[in-house]
């Protein structure tokens, strides 16, 4: 069982009690929090104690409370420092921004709310109430006995109080006690808004049936407290999802730290409601803070928008949330939006820009940068133009990746792609080695490799990152290149432009675009293709020739030294 008013102070090694007092009362009493030092770091022992330290509360708060109730009755004046808070002051204990790690109220968690402020007034009770029927009850500073009787006068009086408040619709006397629950609980609601006066209201009704249930409890009929049950439904959160969606599906590492990246964005901007409470004015909401305060892009929001939805989709499927329809369906920006609002477009690199960069350091002085893997700064561009691959599957070639099909020399590469859409480890593709490949010295490397030992990797030099991919530091170390020492600034141009270079020359050498999607590893049309390995592929015959055409006009690579030798 928690004991919300069991706490520790910096100065001490004791527990102590410690109790706000209630705001209207504050005037007569002087002070604004009750500490009891409990004498005992022995937090058991501690806990024991509680129950004497809240009659010393009792104690000392009633006969402010009886007199404050005279007061109301009497309409007496008073001066205004003796004056309760009014509900139209500003609270001082309400945060007016969102404090970290709590949790925004929303209408779902109100009932939730009420129910934890009764069991928590209710234990309180149930460890109070015996020390009124001892043998040698408690004694007030002015000699009276606080036994079961005077106990029963007060809550009779605060009963008659809370029902006057509540018939006049006056919420000034619940505001502490609101406040109090909403700090212990963690969460938070702003103070002008609906959903916190609709706490007010439930928690002034919740008072008065805890004050009857205690009256009743006084005469013998006592009832088992309610159970602690904690704020959120911890099934209807996105942790919850994120650990069925991950035993689920199994996603590679990467895929679960962007998950999670983006999952913490999504309550920075939206909060940490519950699942169930999500609507489709939630997701557009956070589409246009990731706009506008995160400047992401409309293609960005939409891969984020992939990513979290998978969950929600996996707690539905799960019943761990009462939703039935995903929010996060049909919300995605449509590709015509996507390409208007493209801030960054992917281009193909110019001829004259290929030859600045196969006449830098690296293919003319023999540059060979660790952070650009050694031989693989020479070849990996290389390869990326003349096989439209990716970066993440040019750098994982082994020896045993370069073989001959139907007499033809190949790069047998990854699908880094399909690998990841499928979860499958080795999808694999055929494509032919370019001519100016072959009359570079490539095959006469791969064997160098081989004759050295290096037959797991044809660039063993390269660094892998956390996640064990061996072409984000090279891409990374590329595209500085570029602007650094070749001298092409257009954020446009990355490694990445090797591929549409690809495509772009293709379709000039005559090469159609089912071939150059084949060649480059993007998912064929649906009418074309056979399958091949359990994967949907062109036939192979369609793939020689087309490479045989590839050109690139006025392209000069004859400077470049032999099998990238230094």
């Amino acid at each position: 069982m928690k004991h919300p008013y069991l706490t520790t102070r910096a100065d001490s090694s004791n527990y102590y009690f410690r109790r706000k007092i209630p705001v209207p009362l504050r005037a007569h009493l002087k002070r604004s929090d009750f500490w009891l030092s409990l004498e005992t770091p022995i937090k058991e022992l501690a806990v024991a104690r509680l129950t004497a330290a809240a009659l010393e509360y009792e104690c000392l708060v009633a006969p402010a409370r009886a007199a404050a109730v005279a007061a109301a009755e009497e309409e007496t004046w008073l001066p205004h420092g003796l004056r309760a808070a009014s509900e139209h002051e500003p609270h001082p204990y309400h945060p007016t921004v969102q404090p970290l790690g709590t949790t925004r109220v929303v209408a779902l968690h109100i009932p939730r709310l009420v129910e934890l402020y009764k069991a928590n007034a209710l234990s309180n009770d149930e460890e109070f109430r015996p020390t009124l029927f001892d043998d040698a009850p408690a004694v007030e500073h002015d000699g009276t006995r606080y036994d079961d009787e005077a106990h029963e006068a007060v809550l009779q009086a605060a009963r008659k109080q809370l029902r006057r408040a509540r018939a006049a619709n006056d919420l000034s006397s619940v505001r502490e006690s609101v406040e109090e629950h909403l700090t212990w609980e963690r969460a938070w609601a702003p103070a002008d808004s609906p959903v916190f006066t609709e706490l007010l209201l439930a928690i002034a009704d919740a008072q008065l049936a805890v004050v009857e249930e205690e009256l009743r409890r006084l005469e013998g009929e006592v009832k088992p407290t309610p159970e602690f049950i904690p704020l959120v439904d911890q099934d209807d959160t996105w942790d919850a999802a994120l650990a069925g969606w991950k035993v689920a599906r199994q996603p590679a590492q990467k895929t679960v730290d962007d998950v999670e990246r983006q999952i913490e964005r999504f309550k920075a901007h939206v909060g940490d409601v519950p699942l169930s409470v999500l609507t489709a004015d939630h997701i557009e909401n956070f589409k246009v803070l990731c706009l506008t305060s995160d400047k992401l892009e409309h293609s960005r929001v939409n891969t984020i928008l992939s990513l979290l939805s998978p969950l929600v989709s996996h707690a539905i499927a799960k019943k761990l949330t009462a939703l039935v329809v995903n929010p996060f369906k049909g919300m995605k920006y449509a590709d015509k939006v996507v390409q208007t609002h493209r801030k960054t477009v992917r281009t193909a690199f110019t001829v004259d820009e290929l030859q600045k960069i196969f006449s830098s350091p690296v293919y003319t002085r023999g540059h060979r940068p660790k952070k650009g893997g050694g031989d693989a700064a020479y070849w990996v561009p290389l390869i990326g133009l003349h096989a439209g691959a990716r970066v993440e599957d040019v750098c994982r070639l082994t020896a045993a990746d370069i073989v001959q099909r139907d007499g033809v020399w190949c790069f047998h590469l990854h699908d880094s792609k399909r690998e990841s859409r499928t979860g499958t480890r080795n999808v694999m593709r055929y494509v032919p080695v370019h001519r100016n490949l072959l009359e570079l010295g490539w095959l006469d490397y791969v064997e160098g490799c081989r004759a050295a030992g290096h037959a797991e990797w044809l660039f063993p030099d390269l660094s892998v990152n956390q996640y064990d991919k061996r072409g984000a530091v090279f891409s990374n170390w590329f595209n500085e290149y570029l602007r650094t020492t070749v001298g092409i600034m257009d954020p446009a141009l990355v490694f990445h432009s090797f591929r549409h270079t690809f495509q772009a020359y293709g379709e000039l050498s005559g090469i159609s675009a089912q071939v150059i999607d084949e060649l480059i590893g993007h998912a064929p049309d649906s009418r074309y293709g056979r399958k091949e390995a359990g994967v949907k592929r062109l036939p192979f015959e369609l793939l020689t020739p087309a490479m045989e055409r590839l050109d690139f006009p006025n392209l000069q690579l004859g400077h470049l030294p032999y099998a990238g030798r230094a």
